[in-house]
């Protein structure tokens, strides 16, 4: 933990989702006072035990106003990752307005209203997309931080819409736009949603632990205010979408996918130029080949069944996902 840290209070919205428990998780081992604001589903509920180090749960609704000002009550910095991510968001527009950009709204407003109550100033981190930027195929990679946005879905449009909210709240402010961050267990429906990315995609893989390492690293870092940043693997995390894919398919024993089944048109991700993000924020620590180990390591037992049972069924009946 920073120097004039040590009592500082960390709310993180969505902090029990795939991404936030490990945001969550980093900033209590640093020694800081976690707060995790996030709905109370039966999956949440069973990501952090009773008890765990500097970890508090706060269950509530980030559309629901009230919510958000108990939650922001005596927090000292804001991380905001709790969105409707795809397919939800295409699925059901209205809800994806609430939650995205209503609710970033919400929360600004709320650390405007600590800050004040408080006599200091609380900043808000936000986790944005580098979908944002919309397909750039075309275009002649690294995509820079400072490329002009380009929403194309409903996600996107959201995420534009809550960037400008974190801009003009009065706060202080960084949006970092992930990359390819990739879960480390299977989540119900992966296999179907991997499909909507055409196999030579360009790609930029980021490791979760890495995306917890930036924020950590934003904390008390004057030169991360009022700036947006990629956050993306780096030089050696960009491959082609069907590189990262067969590479975690052999981890899990399976024929490569049938590439037949897979979207056509440009996907909204791409290589970035990570060097000012990697200068201020010195994030990028790991590999997909660390990923890769990371990713088995977590699957624990169900390990063996996928990869020396599930995998060998699928070659010998030539299932392709």
């Amino acid at each position: 933990m920073k120097k004039g840290f040590e009592n500082k209070k960390i709310l993180i919205t969505g902090g029990a989702g795939g991404v936030g428990m490990f945001v969550s998780r980093k900033f209590a081992a640093e020694g800081y006072h976690v707060r995790v604001f996030d709905l109370p589903t039966p999956i949440n509920k069973r990501v952090f035990k009773p008890g765990e180090p500097n970890i508090e749960t706060f269950w509530g609704d980030i559309t629901n106003p009230k919510d958000v000002r108990e939650a922001m009550d005596g927090a000292g910095e804001v991380i905001h990752l709790a969105a409707l991510v795809v397919p939800a968001t295409e699925n059901n527009p209205a809800l994806a307005k609430k939650v995205n950009v209503e609710g970033t709204k919400y929360v600004a407003e709320a650390a405007a209203a600590e800050s004040e109550k408080a006599g200091r100033t609380l900043t808000i981190r936000f986790s944005s997309s580098a979908t944002v930027y919309g397909p750039t195929n075309t275009e002649t990679p690294p995509i820079p931080p400072d490329h002009p946005v380009n929403p194309t879905d409903n996600y996107t449009s959201t995420k534009v819409q809550a960037e400008e909210v974190i801009r003009t709240c009065g706060l202080p402010w960084t949006i970092y736009r992930f990359a390819a961050a990739q879960y480390l267990t299977l989540k119900k429906g992966s296999f179907g949603q991997m499909k909507i990315i055409p196999p030579d995609n360009r790609i930029e893989f980021v490791h979760i632990l890495d995306i917890a390492d930036a924020f950590i690293n934003s904390v008390g870092n004057p030169e991360t205010i009022e700036k947006t940043f990629i956050l993306a693997g780096g030089p050696k995390c960009q491959m082609l979408y069907r590189d990262e894919l067969k590479r975690s398919f052999d981890l899990l024993g399976f024929p490569v996918p049938n590439w037949k089944k897979f979207n056509t048109q440009p996907f909204n991700l791409d290589w970035y130029d990570t060097e000012e993000s990697q200068r201020v924020l010195k994030f990028q620590n790991r590999t997909f080949d660390d990923y890769l180990k990371d990713f088995r390591v977590s699957l624990g037992f169900k390990y063996y069944p996928i990869r020396y049972l599930a995998g060998p069924l699928m070659h010998i009946f030539g299932i392709h996902l």
